[in-house]
């Protein structure tokens, strides 16, 4: 009997503790589990809180991965290869995340892309034309785009400059 009520003690515990870890911010089943785990709650604890939350629809990875991706192609203007190791980091399995990026359109990227190569190329006005290829293009992939489409971009652009001459 007084295992019972332990268990049921350490329960609401650890719900109570992945409430406030959610309402802080947004975060995956993995994390959530981690999270109660180097707080010291058994395996079986962990379980039922993770079943509750997403029984109550409170925490759902579908969601997590919707909201992320929504974010990085408005908010952060990220490529799908950034977006990609965001969520892998945060645990959520690689044919969800590739489901999800199915939805982003490869013309918005493109033009995600080029905006933001555009903003660059003129911030770099004043280096040197090698130098100034070499940052645009790194700066391309730090932000998750893949390699075919910077350099695509790095040539669009030296064309243009070559145009304007």
């Amino acid at each position: 009997m007084e295992l019972t009520i332990k268990n049921n003690s350490q329960f609401k515990q650890g719900y109570l503790y992945a409430i406030r870890l959610l309402a802080a911010s947004k975060k995956s089943e993995r994390e959530v589990s981690k999270r109660l785990e180097e707080k010291g709650y058994s395996k079986e604890t962990i379980n039922q809180v993770l079943n509750e939350l997403i029984s109550q629809k409170i925490l759902s990875d579908q969601k997590l991965v919707g909201e992320t991706i929504q974010n990085a192609i408005h908010a952060k203007r990220y490529g799908r290869r950034r977006i990609f190791m965001e969520l892998k980091k945060r645990g959520i399995p690689s044919p969800e995340i590739e489901k999800a990026l199915e939805d982003y359109p490869k013309t918005l990227e493109r033009e995600t892309a080029f905006g933001l190569a555009r903003d660059r190329w003129i911030k770099l006005e004043k280096v040197e034309y090698q130098k100034r290829k070499k940052r645009l293009y790194d700066f391309l992939l730090n932000r998750g785009f893949d390699f075919e489409l910077a350099r695509e971009i790095v040539n669009q652009m030296r064309s243009d400059i070559n145009e304007n001459i």
